[in-house]
């Protein structure tokens, strides 16, 4: 019992440690995407930041074992105060430093399911796992059911909800005069996108709210994805039509009287898996 009892806890400081050094060797660094906006990487969702005497707004926070990593990458950019982090999503790479930023006086803005979804723990039977509620400070203190408009640093910056697609709770940010976008992981180009049903999310609805973007770019538009490099409008539109094409034979297949276990087997993927088959969801 003893031998096994110094094992366990080897094991346990062993992955502690390794932990440990996957945080200290990830380095968050910085991207000018136009004038005073710039997009940061580290581990986790893309962070946007736009900065100016009005203070700095910041879009996603990544993971709470990087937050100083973060905040010191940001204060090279602008040593102001963080007046705003507003989550694209609940999930963890894009909401983890939440308490931090706060802590230091930051507001968290987010849609209002962002919120009750925090508060509560949360249950993905897909993934056989069960999350606590969110410490207290995670909390958004400002939500917003469609649209909320911040007017800093001579930008309009649009909040917009178009519904329910990667989860329940995404929003869309709009800088209007810069005409960039921050889409969350509503767009990701790491390949097939991850759609959380057990937060509210549905293939139907992530198409749909791509479409609904899509109205408010033009070709000179820069769009931050949730994950991946910056990209423009054809980006966004070419992962639109794939996705709705997926759904759309899926649909087919189905009303002709396939059965789920058979849907695998008729290559519907088939045209996209070797540019999108590398990550984590598979065709």
């Amino acid at each position: 019992m003893k031998q096994i009892l110094t094992i366990t806890l080897f094991l346990a400081v062993s992955m502690t440690a390794k932990s440990q050094q996957k945080w200290d060797t990830i380095k968050v660094t910085s991207q000018n995407v136009k004038g005073n906006i710039y997009m940061l990487k580290g581990s986790g969702g893309n962070i946007g930041v736009l900065t100016g005497e009005d203070g700095v707004v910041m879009i996603d926070d990544q993971f709470l074992q990087l937050s100083e990593k973060i905040k010191d990458a940001i204060a090279a950019l602008d040593n102001g105060p963080i007046r705003f982090t507003l989550n694209t999503h609940i999930h963890g790479d894009h909401s983890g430093s939440n308490e931090y930023f706060k802590q230091l006086g930051s507001t968290i803005v987010a849609h209002d399911l962002v919120r009750e979804r925090m508060m509560k723990e949360h249950v993905n039977k897909a993934q056989n796992s069960v999350t606590p509620p969110r410490n207290k400070d995670a909390w958004p203190v400002l939500t917003f059911p469609e649209k909320l408009t911040l007017h800093l640093n001579d930008q309009d910056i649009e909040l917009h909800h178009f519904g329910s697609g990667h989860t329940d709770g995404d929003i869309i940010v709009h800088f209007k005069q810069a005409n960039v976008f921050h889409m969350g992981d509503v767009f990701v180009t790491y390949g097939y996108p991850y759609i959380d049903m057990s937060s509210g999310g549905s293939i139907n609805g992530l198409i749909s709210i791509v479409d609904k973007a899509l109205t408010l770019m033009n070709e000179e538009s820069i769009i931050i994805p949730g994950h991946g490099e910056l990209c423009k409008k054809e980006d966004v539109k070419k992962y639109r039509d794939r996705l709705a094409d997926i759904r759309d034979k899926v649909s087919t297949a189905l009303k002709k009287g396939k059965k789920m276990e058979e849907l695998s087997d008729l290559g519907i993927t088939n045209p996209y898996d070797a540019e999108w088959g590398k990550s984590f969801i598979k065709g």
